[in-house]
């Protein structure tokens, strides 16, 4: 099949899933949900099932966000069957994206205790992480191990090796990706600027607006699978902080968190 025949293929695929996302009322009913049960059952009645369908309302909050990854992973994977063999690394990359903030405190040295206990990331919890160079090096995390020593943020990292993972043909398709590159990066750069009583939520339709209108813009290109993934972890995120700001302070619930 010709190149820009199997992306038309994947636009198609991923209109259908684009337009399965929540809508602003949509999100609006869902967090109306005052208790984390009611919000997990709300949530499994939408797309954001394929995140939810593993959870269970005893489970703890480490638990929880366990899951979620492990449900982006499958995700990005399944949309990875759907592209050209050469872009197949450069799409599985993104399954990793949510294992930054625990990798990062990990590196620190301040690993949460909860990740002694987790399948990826017990290799590098107990100890000094210099003790595990080897089990690094044979992970998904290998490009990382530099940043032991604390040279450059991880964020910095993953993005400069995804660029790395662009195939040959990517040069047609580089002005789409900077500019997704471009709209994320203007997002950080906001929340840097932000001061700490700002909320989050018009920095993430910022983000969310810009997403989409590269998804629009350049359809049936990578970068329009890209910034579906980018408004995916956008959902996520938000599907994440619901859950856990309801499991963690939802008075009727802190029994079952402990």
């Amino acid at each position: 099949m010709n190149e820009r025949v199997r992306w038309s293929y994947v636009q198609a695929r991923l209109q259908a899933r684009h337009g399965d996302r929540l809508d602003d009322a949509a999100w609006r009913i869902l967090e109306a949900a005052r208790s984390f049960d009611q919000f997990l059952e709300r949530s499994r009645t939408t797309s954001l099932h394929r995140f939810t369908d593993l959870i269970e309302v005893r489970m703890p909050s480490h638990t929880i966000e366990r899951i979620l990854r492990a449900a982006w992973r499958d995700y990005v994977a399944e949309l990875a069957t759907w592209v050209t063999p050469s872009w197949l690394p450069a799409v599985l990359w993104v399954a990793h994206l949510p294992d930054l903030p625990v990798l990062d405190s990990l590196f620190k040295g301040a690993g949460p205790d909860w990740t002694r206990e987790d399948p990826v990331f017990a290799p590098f919890a107990r100890g000094d992480l210099q003790d595990h160079a080897a089990e690094l090096e044979a992970s998904p995390f290998a490009v990382y191990s530099a940043s032991i020593d604390r040279n450059g943020s991880l964020g910095a990292q993953w993005l400069a090796h995804w660029r790395t993972l662009w195939p040959r043909s990517a040069n047609r398709d580089r002005r789409g990706l900077d500019d997704l590159v471009g709209v994320i990066a203007n997002h950080f750069e906001s929340l840097a600027r932000a001061d700490l009583q700002d909320a989050s939520s018009p920095y993430r339709h910022d983000l969310e607006r810009g997403a989409t209108r590269l998804f629009r813009q350049y359809a049936g290109t990578p970068a329009a699978l890209f910034s579906h993934l980018t408004l995916g972890a956008l959902d996520l995120e938000r599907l994440r902080g619901g859950l856990i700001r309801r499991r963690l302070f939802d008075p009727a619930n802190l029994w079952k968190a402990a």
